[in-house]
């Protein structure tokens, strides 16, 4: 099971994990035209761009363990904490 909350900080959403994703926040851009979105500069907190990335999508999410998803982060020079 994936669990997580989602806030609405225009124009990102932001979904913030729990269970054995903890500690994963995924931010996905809301834009209502193209120009927006290409305009867009992420905020510094943004730390790796992951939208071309099939693993971090909600279907591949669900599955994942924390092992697994240690390892893709460290596949984008992200370390957290493993406690």
């Amino acid at each position: 099971m994936l669990t997580k909350t989602r806030f609405s900080v225009p124009p990102l959403g932001v979904d913030v994990f729990d269970g054995t994703l903890k500690g994963l926040v995924l931010a996905e851009g809301e834009f209502t035209t193209d120009e927006e979105a290409q305009s867009f500069m992420p905020p510094p907190e943004c730390v790796a761009e992951v939208t071309d990335d099939a693993r971090f999508t909600g279907g591949r999410l669900v599955e994942t363990s924390r092992q697994d998803l240690l390892q893709w982060l460290a596949e984008y020079g992200l370390h957290p904490a493993t406690s």
